[in-house]
């Protein structure tokens, strides 16, 4: 599957799986990063955050080593959840100017620390943003992440995405990793 120490051998890797082994993938591989004393930044479009810290909970990852970035649960429950110590809600995933400004309050919050930012995934983001949109945000994204000298993870589906899309993303990416 995933080559132990591959996702933070490279600054940014894309991994791209079947659609639906995403979630597995996920797992393993946030399993993989707090594992490595890493703490995780989620950005998470694809799964509610709820549901996302039961699942690492059952996997035994340290939920103290998780952020979450929820842009799903408030646009799913059609009500605002109240930020709380270890979860930002976004009012919904195409708000990336809000996701941006919670990215830099979580980056504050762990200033001293290493750090991994995963965004699961780009693939639902094309759901509720324009193509031309969520480059221009992963360009911000991966910049911001080099610039910080952090590590980040972006999940997409395995032939899911545009090939000219797909082009302009991997000059954004150190390494791709297909699952």
């Amino acid at each position: 599957m995933i080559n132990p120490g591959s996702l933070t051998a490279e600054q940014i890797v894309l991994v791209q799986s079947e659609s639906h082994l995403l979630k597995n993938v996920n797992e393993e591989v946030v399993q993989q990063i707090t594992g490595e004393g890493f703490h995780v930044i989620m950005i998470t479009s694809n799964q509610p955050s709820v549901i996302l810290s039961k699942m690492y909970a059952r996997a035994n990852i340290n939920l103290e080593k998780v952020y979450f970035i929820d842009t799903i649960s408030n646009y799913a429950l059609g009500k605002n959840e109240q930020d709380t110590e270890d979860t930002d809600f976004i009012s919904n995933p195409g708000d990336l100017t809000e996701i941006g400004i919670a990215l830099t309050k979580a980056l504050d919050k762990y200033a001293d620390k290493e750090v991994c930012i995963v965004l699961d995934s780009i693939s639902t983001m094309l759901i509720y943003v324009s193509s031309a949109k969520v480059s221009k945000f992963l360009h911000y994204l991966t910049n911001k992440i080099r610039l910080a000298d952090h590590h980040g993870v972006l999940f997409a589906a395995k032939n899911g995405l545009d090939p000219g899309f797909m082009l302009q993303l991997t000059t954004f990416v150190d390494d791709i990793i297909e699952d």
